[in-house]
């Protein structure tokens, strides 16, 4: 099925931090990026060189939490798709992701911890996501006939 390539996990747990990176490895992510707190995620943000087609962001953290990187993403201008954790009342979650979209955001839905896997599939496979074609090799024309 159609997965994204490349995900960035903010979430202050190592445990949720491992269970969605391996998620998303098993299921065909190319490319998987975790951070502790909004702090790394920023960190990884800017020392990346391509967008990252989803961001799975734990709204409760210590330091810098996932409503201030919502925050951050919108002052950016970085055009992502998130999906929120929390275990925090469903009215606020659902706020947050009022809030995500009103800063430009596409919020494809949130989740509530414990996280369950089938509802992570269910969300993330009902999306359409981008696919990168591979760079064009150009062809050593030195080799071709005809050429010295």
């Amino acid at each position: 099925m159609d997965f994204p390539l490349r995900v960035l996990i903010v979430d202050d747990d190592p445990i949720q931090r491992a269970v969605l990176e391996q998620i998303f490895t098993v299921h065909g992510s190319a490319e998987v990026e975790a951070g502790a707190d909004g702090m790394d995620a920023i960190s990884i943000l800017e020392n990346s060189l391509e967008p990252f087609d989803l961001i799975v962001l734990d709204l409760v953290m210590p330091e810098y939490d996932g409503i201030r990187l919502i925050s951050y993403l919108e002052s950016q201008n970085v055009k992502t798709r998130l999906l929120l954790l929390s275990g925090l009342p469903k009215n606020v979650v659902r706020m947050s992701n009022t809030l995500a979209e009103a800063s430009g955001l596409t919020s494809i839905g949130s989740l509530q911890k414990p996280l369950q896997l089938e509802d992570l599939l269910t969300i993330v496979h009902a999306q359409r996501w981008p696919r990168r074609k591979a760079p064009k090799q150009v062809a050593d024309r030195s080799l071709q006939p005809g050429h010295a």
